[in-house]
């Protein structure tokens, strides 16, 4: 009886050093899972925050070729001219890569002397067409006008109220781009062109060098980021939106307001970062430019 009971005894001492060995052991588990995941979110952080280096890096490059002469073609160095024509520039640095592109904002539609047409053009460029489109272009009329009478499909103060919305229109000009976010309808993906359709990425890729952009960041070309701006006098015909090239020539004009957009990458890996600048040509100033606008997308 009393070695059965000694048994008894040895065989729970075994399952309770059983049970807290897997209790270690799924401790350590947990400590060990803690861990890596920390390990990446603080290597995601360095990551991102070199990316943004390489950007901020990108956008002084192009600063400082601001005023730069058309090239003719003759120079060997003729590619490290640079023109606000939308081509894409690589900048090399010992962490990473940028990718930079300069525009003439007056190449783009001003919102805020853009026409009904102008903006249901941009609109169904973008992909949107019929009632959506002719929706978004009121809405964006009835944000900047002055008057409190909302258009067929636009909205005024009382419609944001319903809405449940704690703003209403501006009921001015747009100081900046995306102040546009802020009219109902209107979404980042729609904006920027981030999460495009199968087959809009693989016009994308067809129109640009992917051994150049593959792991860049870029609002896409047909995005509305791309087509609208809140600079200029809005001289850009209609034909522009149809497909044929009849912008101005891409020169640095002394007060001319450009675009630069410059998205940075860390060669040890994702993710990219994407700065946005807008910049007035001022040779006379010391600096030789005026920020406008700067944003992180």
């Amino acid at each position: 009886m009393k070695k059965l009971r000694l048994g008894q005894e040895s065989g729970v001492v075994i399952v309770a050093v059983l049970w807290i060995c897997a209790l270690v052991m799924w401790l350590a588990l947990q400590i060990s899972a803690e861990t890596r995941l920390r390990g990446e979110e603080q290597t995601h952080l360095l990551r991102k925050s070199r990316a943004l280096h390489l950007a901020i890096g990108g956008c002084y490059e192009a600063l400082a070729r601001m005023g730069q002469s058309p090239s003719l073609g003759l120079d060997r160095n003729a590619e490290d001219n640079w023109l606000p024509d939308g081509a894409p520039h690589l900048v090399e640095y010992e962490t990473g890569r940028a990718l930079v592109i300069m525009e003439r904002e007056d190449q783009k539609i001003n919102v805020n002397r853009a026409n009904h047409a102008q903006l249901k053009a941009a609109f169904v460029k973008r992909g949107m067409e019929g009632e959506p489109a002719e929706e978004l272009a009121d809405r964006i009329a009835d944000f900047i006008d002055k008057d409190d009478s909302p258009l067929l499909h636009g909205m005024e103060q009382d419609q944001y109220k319903r809405a449940g919305m704690h703003y209403g229109p501006v009921n001015g000009p747009l100081v900046r781009l995306d102040q546009i976010l802020m009219i109902p309808g209107m979404s980042q993906q729609l904006f920027y062109g981030y999460g495009l359709t199968q087959e809009d990425a693989e016009r994308e890729k067809s129109e640009t060098d992917e051994s150049e952009t593959d792991g860049f960041l870029f609002p896409a070309r047909d995005s509305l980021f791309q087509m609208l701006t809140v600079y200029g006098s809005n001289t850009v015909l209609m034909d522009n939106l149809s497909g044929e090239d009849l912008r101005p020539q891409a020169v640095w004009v002394r007060g001319g307001v450009y675009r630069i957009v410059s998205c940075g990458k860390a060669g040890a890996g994702p993710p990219s970062v994407t700065v946005w600048l807008v910049v007035r040509f001022a040779p006379e100033m010391p600096e030789g430019y005026q920020v406008l606008y700067r944003k992180i997308l």
